[in-house]
């Protein structure tokens, strides 16, 4: 009987260690990663990466590093290059079931719906319905910290601080120039999930500032 118990109670334990996400293990190994993030912010940070990564790369076998790339090019050759209306293959619906199961507190840190003023009359407020990231959040204090150890995150930061927004069409002339190894990495492919999950949101938000 003790036999079976032990037998049991490591093939749950295989089973778990076997579901735990390589992505949440390669942020665990990432030095800055785990220094700047609690465990259960890069388990819902790793939950994001995949749920980005089961939308644009539906080939499993193919590197990572090939679906980010093919993605970034074809998105912004039809929308900027190819005029036509902005496509992204994500599903919107389950992109909201994300981020029901991210943290409310930590989501917060990432996304936050804006509030803006109707023109002149600063008495009307004109709430976003659509999320954009969060100046004084986690994730953008995270990105701050790497300015030294990524050109890309330093630019990035400083933009965004400048506009407090993002812009597809702005990033897109840069982005679209990268080569392959612009993708590698997990706190590349965070910021790209994060990025086009961001701009995925404002798409299906497109009227948010009319009051």
């Amino acid at each position: 009987m003790k036999k079976v118990v032990f037998l049991l109670a490591i093939l749950f334990y295989t089973n778990c260690s076997s579901q735990e996400s390589s992505t949440y293990r390669e942020m665990k190994a990432d030095k800055s990663m785990s220094e700047f993030f609690i465990d259960e912010e890069l388990e819902d940070l790793s939950m994001i990466v995949n749920f980005f990564e089961s939308e644009i790369c539906l080939d499993k076998s193919r590197p990572k590093v090939d679906c980010y790339y093919e993605y970034n090019k074809n998105t912004i050759t039809s929308a900027v290059y190819g005029n036509k209306e902005l496509e992204l293959p994500i599903d919107y619906k389950l992109q909201q079931k994300l981020y029901s199961k991210i943290d409310s507190l930590f989501f917060k840190e990432i996304w936050i719906d804006k509030t803006y003023f109707d023109g002149f009359d600063l008495d009307t407020e004109v709430t976003e319905k659509s999320y954009d990231l969060n100046l004084f959040g986690k994730y953008i204090l995270f990105l701050k910290s790497l300015k030294k150890e990524d050109v890309l995150f330093r630019d990035f930061y400083d933009l965004f601080y400048m506009s407090n927004e993002i812009s597809f069409g702005v990033q897109s002339t840069v982005f679209y120039q990268f080569e392959k190894k612009e993708f590698k990495g997990i706190k590349r492919r965070l910021f790209f999930a994060i990025y086009y999950l961001t701009v995925n949101d404002k798409k299906h938000n497109y009227k948010s500032r009319k009051p």
